[in-house]
């Protein structure tokens, strides 16, 4: 547990204190799943709040009849679905795993005791919720502007690890290019860039 610890210390400015941290993820069970899972249905009520352990967490929704990949959940991400946490409304989008993944799982009852609680908690994730806003703009900045080359290798900058582990029509998706496209992206950009090397 003391990477997870570690891991989610690094997710923003404020850094929690082992007492607060071993509540929080005590508060979880562990679920382990595998590509072919999905946390989270589109049109399905999902209250839980999940914190990654281990693999890639995705977040998809259909634009017309084409899934279109807009985000990742890596080891140390704390997230619940918006619209079924604040609202008690099915989800809007589809969240699922790439790889041999574990997400602790915590019920939004035991969350919201631990915030009305602890005052650490609360600073905790007022700040977490502060730098997810943040990263949010962010990446409509880096990853959604500029040409195709341009947002392929902003997505090294910021999230360089997805290039292992994550099939190349979803990274596509998430660039807004085609398949064909990011594999010649990919060819170009590996002899400019050995950070991408296959």
């Amino acid at each position: 547990m003391n990477r997870l610890k570690t891991l989610l210390r690094a997710e923003c400015a404020f850094k929690p204190s082992d007492t607060l941290l071993d509540r929080f993820i005590g508060l979880g069970k562990l679920r382990k799943l595998t590509s072919a899972d999905v946390l989270t249905e589109p049109g399905k009520v999902d209250t839980n709040v999940y914190v990654v352990k281990k693999g890639i967490v995705r977040f998809s929704d259909m634009d017309g009849e084409r899934e279109r990949t807009f985000g990742f959940a890596l080891p140390g991400s704390v997230f619940y679905n918006k619209h079924s946490f604040v609202k008690g409304i099915a989800s809007y989008y589809k969240v699922d795993v790439w790889g041999a993944t574990e997400v602790l799982v915590i019920s939004q009852a035991s969350y919201r005791r631990l915030l009305t609680t602890d005052i650490e908690a609360a600073v905790w994730m007022l700040h977490y919720a502060e730098e997810e806003l943040f990263y949010q703009e962010y990446k409509n900045r880096m990853v959604n502007n500029g040409t195709a080359r341009e947002r392929f290798a902003s997505l090294l900058k910021v999230r360089p690890e997805l290039m292992a582990d994550v099939p190349q029509r979803i990274l596509a998706s998430y660039l807004g290019i085609t398949p064909e496209y990011f594999s010649r992206l990919k060819r170009i950009l590996t002899k400019e860039l050995p950070l991408i090397a296959e």
